[in-house]
């Protein structure tokens, strides 16, 4: 028996709404614990590869730099 292929762009569609409906239906404290979850998550993962761990910082601490050159602030050099 042949099954009718579905579109995967109709399937993403109905699942989209399907979280955006949930996500706007959820409490603010919930909306955060979800946020916090997800963060989490990441940076377990993140820790798992420490090549990974040492790009995020240099990253993250050049991108907060701050420099001063011919008097003018710059940010990330």
């Amino acid at each position: 028996m042949h099954e009718p292929e579905i579109s995967p762009t109709l399937d993403l569609a109905a699942r989209d709404r399907h979280l955006r409906l949930r996500t706007n239906m959820a409490t603010p404290a919930e909306r955060l614990a979800a946020m916090r979850a997800l963060i989490e998550r990441s940076w377990a993962v993140l820790q798992r590869n420490p090549e990974g761990v040492a790009h995020f910082r240099s990253r993250n601490y050049s991108a907060r730099a701050v420099s001063i050159l011919d008097g003018q602030t710059r940010h990330g050099t």
